[in-house]
């Protein structure tokens, strides 16, 4: 799915739902005599010193205040805890419930609950806060995502309507041609501001000039909400086009290599399903509406050179390092399986040649702007953001073709006009000056579409949602017998609702780049892919939304007897017999097909001390999926009393040592 495409879908609605309820809390901010809001996911956030809460406010001492409601699923007594580094205050149905860290017992009523919940930093320190619940049902936990509700008024409705044209105007590189000596240099501020658009390098040896003039001509008419705009317009557009790809092809050698083989088809088919395709792209041999709303592929056949495809799909950031086209690190076997389908199964029918002439276009690609974003040259022929912004509603911000004149169609909604409208009557540089990793983070778990593999606080995952698509992909091969050790498609992808709590920065970090060679989940069909370039942002904003900053807390002294006894409790014999499902170290599970479980030995590198903690606790509060037992009663003991009376706690943490204590 494109980044238009989920801008419109995902980040205009919220604007549009300012006067219904809506997850997550709204929270307003104070800082230096000014004001923000947003929606917070969770009652949680990490600021280090130094560092501004939001990108509209500056840095230093602030004020946050929550409000929204909680919903129980009983009425009962919970107990609510808090840990902050400020003064905090929550309010609970108009009555006082914490200051400060530390817990209260409350009776909750079942259905929503009015919070109010204050926090204050000095801005002296790095600012921390969570906040969450427990019951006799569950273990303490942060509330959750989807227990926490809104309703939003006018003033978070419009601070939404910034952040909306704030990342139009970065992903759309408005400032690639309406420039401002006020604005940040590339690469300061907010990241996705001043990316250079792919390099438009060895077009001629990976592309088709009859379709690269018409992707010039009217990009949205192969890829919808496509970020490059139709830049050409008047009756000798055409011809433009075709001038500019016979420019941009001139002398070009074809990418050599084998045709695609249709006998490969097949396994590129079920690759196309096993590794997720389905969930950004739809089939090249697709035809009619999608309701999902996917990128087309029909193209593909018109647009690719075939030795090109694959050497793309080797690497699909070579040219464009923050391209949202992810790494599968494929095989070049797998890269020919994939590319021969996409290729054979795409229509046939290409668009009509028509001559250009090189000289001429090499005249139009400073002319229309194209290096512009392309090779980031300054602007020669636009007018500056300050008479751009005076303009108003026109030029590219026309709402159609008479009032747009000569500047380039992005084919805006009404809404994403109203956004940047919005957004360029505001402070633009200070706006672009500073971002905030939690707010990043946002911005691309829906930029990346993690959510086509992945559910998150409820929502399925579309690739669940296209089993019988799957099904069908995969029945292209002849039918094989399961052998044991290999993935099953069946698998459930994990949530990314509590990723930022579960995961450390560090491996995180790395495992969302795609540099975790070996695959902690190896019995899943799919594959993690690599999104190298918004890794680190990524991580870091994760865990700032809830709660944690990116370095771990310091671990005792390791205690040889306790690390002895994790051990025991790990195994058969007066343990809880974890070795059956899951490999630790070296020492290879017992009966892994009963339910295999990732090697124990990782979970020093992976998780959260807390998760840990949280997970054994109750795992099926956290995956009602897993397979993974409950050791633990609702008070907090296991059935073996040998070791610490049964506290569950401490039987855990010393399994955590133990696990820790083994070579990485």
């Amino acid at each position: 799915m494109t980044l238009r495409r989920l801008l419109t879908l995902l980040l205009a609605p919220l604007a549009a739902a300012a006067a219904e309820s809506a997850r997550g809390l709204h929270v307003s901010f104070e800082a230096g005599g000014r004001t923000d809001r947003r929606v917070d996911r969770l009652l949680a956030l990490q600021v280090p010193a130094g560092q501004p809460v939001t990108p509209w406010l500056p840095a230093g001492p602030f004020k946050a205040r929550w409000e929204g409601t909680v919903e129980a699923p009983v009425r009962g007594i919970f107990t609510l805890w808090a840990e902050t580094s400020g003064k905090f205050r929550l309010t609970v149905n108009g009555q006082a419930a914490l200051e400060g860290t530390g817990t209260k017992s409350m009776q909750l009523n079942k259905g929503p609950n009015a919070i109010v919940a204050e926090f204050e930093s000095d801005g002296k320190a790095d600012a921390h806060l969570r906040a969450g619940w427990a019951s006799k049902d569950f273990p303490r936990e942060a509330f959750p995502p989807t227990a926490l509700a809104h309703a939003a008024d006018e003033s978070l409705a419009k601070a939404l309507l910034l952040r909306e044209g704030r990342a139009l105007f970065a992903n759309l590189n408005c400032a690639a041609c309406h420039q401002d000596a006020r604005l940040p240099a590339k690469g300061a501020g907010m990241p996705e501001f001043g990316q250079n658009a792919p390099l438009l390098a060895d077009l001629g040896a990976k592309f088709d000039r009859a379709w690269l003039t018409r992707w010039i001509l009217d990009p949205a008419s192969f890829r919808p909400h496509a970020l490059m705009p139709a830049a050409l317009n008047g009756p000798d557009a055409e011809q433009q086009a075709a001038d500019l790809a016979a420019m941009l092809t001139q002398g070009a050698t074809p990418a050599t290599g084998p045709a695609a083989d249709p006998a490969l088809a097949p396994a590129g088919a079920a690759l196309f399903a096993n590794l997720g395709c389905v969930g950004c792209h739809r089939q090249p041999d697709a035809a009619g509406e999608d309701p999902l709303a996917r990128i087309p592929l029909s193209h593909v056949r018109a647009k690719w050179r075939d030795a090109a495809l694959k050497d793309y799909l080797l690497d699909p950031a070579k040219n464009w390092p923050a391209a949202r086209m992810p790494h599968f690190r494929l095989t070049e076997e797998e890269a020919g399986q994939l590319a021969a389908y996409l290729l054979t199964k795409a229509p046939a029918a290409k668009p009509a040649a028509r001559e250009g002439d090189a000289a001429r276009g090499a005249g139009l690609i400073v002319a229309a702007g194209c290096l512009n974003c392309h090779a980031g040259m300054p602007a020669t022929t636009q007018p500056p953001l300050a008479q751009a912004v005076a303009a108003g509603a026109k030029g590219c911000l026309a709402p159609d073709a008479a009032a747009r004149g000569k500047a380039p169609a992005y084919g805006l909604s009404a809404g994403e006009r109203d956004a940047l409208l919005a957004f360029l009557k505001s402070d633009v540089a200070a706006g672009l000056a500073v971002d905030v990793p939690a707010e990043f983070a946002t911005r691309n778990l829906k930029a990346l579409n993690c959510a086509g593999c992945h559910a998150i606080d409820g929502n399925g995952a579309v690739w669940r949602r296209l089993d019988d698509e799957c099904q069908r992909l995969r029945s292209l091969l002849p039918p094989k017998e399961h052998v044991e050790g290999e993935p099953v498609p069946d698998a459930p992808v994990p949530a990314l609702t509590w990723q930022g709590e579960k995961l450390k920065t560090a491996w995180m970090t790395e495992f969302i780049a795609g540099r975790v060679e070996d695959k902690p989940r190896w019995w899943l069909i799919g594959v993690m892919p690599g999104f190298a370039h918004h890794a680190p942002g990524m991580a870091l904003g994760l865990g700032q939304q809830h709660g944690f900053g990116p370095k771990e807390p310091g671990e005792p002294t390791p205690d040889p007897g306790r690390i002895a006894v994790g051990e025991k409790l790990l195994g058969m014999d007066g343990g809880f017999n974890c070795i059956t499902c899951h490999d630790v170290g070296e020492k290879e599970a017992t009966a892994v097909f009963e339910a295999p479980g990732i090697n124990l030995a990782l979970s020093a590198q992976r998780l959260r001390k807390g998760h840990f903690h949280r997970w054994l606790l109750n795992p099926n509060r956290l995956d009602p999926e897993t397979k993974m037992p409950k050791f633990a009663d609702g008070d907090g003991l296991t059935q073996l009393t040998e070791h610490f009376n049964g506290k569950a706690e401490e039987q855990f943490e010393a399994i955590r040592e133990y696990l820790n204590s083994l070579k990485k």
